[in-house]
């Protein structure tokens, strides 16, 4: 196809994680909680294991109560599948939580942040979701900060995707985002990636 696809003993290398797997330091004993905004066939992780060659392990799955029915939505499934496969290849040993969000479109991957904030569900919280800090209001910052800190203080380490355009976070090509062409060109970053928490 002329693309360019990366296995798990791929990333190990690139990132020279084999040392710390030679030390004994695969997860074990560490828990995961990968927040996301669609539900997952977990016959799909499985068979991605299967095929990378390492040990099947279901991820505990969480919907994230009162946010509405389990339910697919394509895109965002692809997003939570990746984010799932590569946190237990990259940590085999650890437990994996993936806690996500209903049909009610009035929820988003925030809310399961929020859900894996206040149930502490893990000391280690991935999220491949943000927003430019642009579009974001500064009630929904403040929020959203009030969030992160909360998880900081719990002695949880919140790790999130610094996004897809590089330094303008805000460019939108499809054009439904709301900004200006000068506010989607400027310099900007991605929150919570920017988050000091």
């Amino acid at each position: 196809s002329g693309a360019h696809f990366l296995s798990p003993k791929d990333v190990a290398t690139i990132y020279d994680i084999d040392p710390a797997y030679n030390s004994g330091y695969t997860g074990s004993g560490q828990s995961i909680a990968v927040v996301g905004q669609s539900e997952i066939v977990p016959s799909d992780i499985a068979a991605f294991q299967s095929a990378a060659g390492l040990t099947v392990k279901a991820p505990t799955i969480i919907l994230v109560p009162g946010s509405g029915t389990a339910a697919i939505s394509s895109g965002d499934e692809a997003e939570s599948d990746l984010d799932l496969e590569y946190s237990g290849a990259m940590a085999p040993g650890a437990t994996i939580n993936f806690i996500y969000v209903g049909n009610n479109q009035n929820y988003s991957a925030f809310d399961s942040l929020q859900y894996a904030v206040d149930s502490k569900i893990a000391p280690i919280v991935s999220m491949s979701y943000g927003i430019c800090e642009t579009s974001l209001s500064s009630t929904d910052y403040s929020t959203l900060e009030g969030i992160m800190q909360q998880g900081a203080s719990q002695g949880q380490t919140v790790v999130a995707a610094s996004g897809d355009t590089g330094s303008t976070a805000c460019y939108d090509p499809g054009g439904k985002s709301g900004l200006t062409t000068a506010q989607q060109e400027a310099l900007a970053v991605n929150y919570p990636a920017s988050s000091a928490y």
